[in-house]
């Protein structure tokens, strides 16, 4: 029986959400729902870390929301920032306006060692001060470094419009620069954090694992050595080992940490009733939330947290995946990576399986400068999968090349009707009265080519004489030469 294109073109898509394949909409949807959800648990975590200190302090008018307050006004303007990024395309950030993106973070970087605009804490410079707000240009250099480096990737890999020499020239100075200034600051724990990301990302565009083995080598001796060499640094690698060394100086911090995981137990104290946040725990809100909420809520809840986060993690390379090309490949898993990479880095930090960095919990912890990098990479990453499509196999292509002979049924009036007439398929059925009066099966000798065989009288051709009272039917070419293609063909099968 025919059956029409239209049925047979909804036959064997994907399932849809909301207009879109479900391959593209699933993991967009879990990485929105993901945000969103570790974005208000950090709000009220940030609440209620900061309450009892904020509920103390003149300098925040004895408010106890203080902090939270605060927090939400950030988070509703990178939440903008990240719906517009999400909106255009991310070619245009990695592509077009990438020079100038790249020349104002360098500037930001550089304006951090000016003494009018530079600001200090806990022996490095890494805010600049603009009208009464403080900014931390390393949190969104972190999204420049990330475009650079997708950009020459896909230049180099993909499209081999620049060489090995130049790829590595302009490397080293659309990434090095940057990470020199950061590294300048000093802030290592955001150097560590983007050469881990670029790792990673050099693996997913192609370079040999011993290559990436040996930089990994390397970066992590060169950050030893110059660890060792600065005597804050030393101190946060000597705490690690021994944090009861000096209990209440460098150790302090670390030892109370360990304190509220130990309160905290399975299913914590309770919500809002820590202990460690009566200022006995510094940077409650900020570097060590971690550890409240082990308090508040317990294994279950620390459990529960990082889950959210596996599950972003999956959604974002599920994203990675599906990108039209390398660059959002690239874009996507680098985003998504530094997200990952920065939470196991201050777990790591909290829990002292590695020296304290002093860096924030991705959508958790406190802070404006973190909280609207972390929304815009969401945004650019959501870019995305907006661009994302299916892929176009050499099938595909052979099929688009398909047309139905418009002069069929015009040729064969008598047997079909024009007007009702429906095109057919390989996998239709053909009842067996079809096929005793269809064209393509004898009915017209004169135009016997145009079926899928063709009839030849006699055993050696229709103008040798007729030896045998059947007709044999001519297959066209073998099996094998049909299924070798083009470049094999006119060969049989001997």
């Amino acid at each position: 029986m025919a059956r029409s294109r239209s049925q047979n073109e909804g036959k064997g898509l994907d399932r849809q959400i909301l207009g879109v394949p479900a391959r593209f909409m699933t993991p967009r949807l879990v990485f929105i729902v993901c945000v969103i959800v570790l974005a208000l648990f950090g709000l009220l975590m940030i609440y209620s870390a900061s309450s009892v200190t904020s509920l103390i302090s003149s300098d925040t008018n004895y408010d106890p929301a203080y902090y939270a307050k605060r927090q939400a006004i950030f988070i509703a303007i990178g939440s903008v920032a990240a719906l517009v990024l999400s909106r255009i395309d991310y070619r245009t950030w990695s592509g077009n306006i990438l020079t100038g993106i790249w020349v104002l973070t360098v500037v930001m970087l550089m304006a951090i060692f000016a003494s009018s605009l530079g600001q200090g804490a806990y022996g490095a410079s890494r805010w600049i001060g603009i009208a009464g707000f403080s900014l931390q240009p390393s949190e969104f250099a972190k999204i420049t470094v990330i475009l650079t480096a997708a950009n020459l990737a896909q230049r180099y890999f993909d499209e081999a419009s620049i060489g090995f020499d130049e790829f590595l020239k302009l490397m080293g100075i659309g990434v090095g620069v940057p990470l020199v200034l950061i590294l300048a600051q000093p802030d290592k724990g955001t150097t560590l954090i983007l050469a881990a990301t670029l790792l990673v990302m050099g693996y997913l565009a192609g370079l040999p694992r011993n290559l990436i083995l040996g930089v990994a080598g390397a970066g992590v001796v060169f950050f030893l050595v110059l660890s060792l060499r600065d005597e804050y640094s030393r101190a946060r690698i000597v705490t690690m080992f021994d944090p009861w060394r000096d209990y209440y100086g460098d150790g302090y911090q670390l030892i109370q940490g360990f304190y509220a995981f130990g309160s905290g137990g399975l299913f914590g104290v309770g919500l809002g009733f820590s202990r460690q946040k009566y200022s006995y725990l510094p940077m409650a809100y900020n570097d060590f939330i971690f550890a409240v909420i082990g308090e508040e809520l317990g294994l279950v809840g620390t459990v529960g947290m990082l889950a959210v986060f596996a599950l972003l993690g999956w959604a974002g390379f599920q994203i990675a995946k599906n990108a039209p090309d390398l660059a959002g490949r690239l874009i996507a898993a680098g985003c998504t990576s530094l997200l990952i990479i920065q939470l196991l880095v201050n777990i790591g930090g909290v829990l002292g399986m590695i020296p304290l960095t002093g860096k924030p919990v991705p959508f958790i912890s406190y802070g404006g400068s973190t909280i609207l990098s972390c929304l815009m990479l969401s945004g650019i990453t959501l870019s995305v999968s907006r661009a994302s499509r299916l892929p176009e196999t050499v099938h595909d292509q052979a099929r688009s090349r398909w047309q139905v002979d418009e002069g069929y049924s015009a040729a064969y009036g008598s047997l079909y009707d024009e007007d009702s007439y429906e095109e057919t398929f390989v996998s239709d059925p053909m009842p067996r009265s079809a096929r005793e009066q269809s064209p393509a099966y004898g009915s017209h000798p004169t135009e016997l080519a145009r079926g899928p065989f063709t009839v030849v009288e006699g055993g050696r051709g229709a103008s040798a004489p007729r030896t045998n009272s059947r007709d044999r039917i001519d297959l066209g070419p073998s099996a094998t030469d049909r299924l070798r293609g083009s470049s094999n063909k006119g060969k049989r099968r001997r």
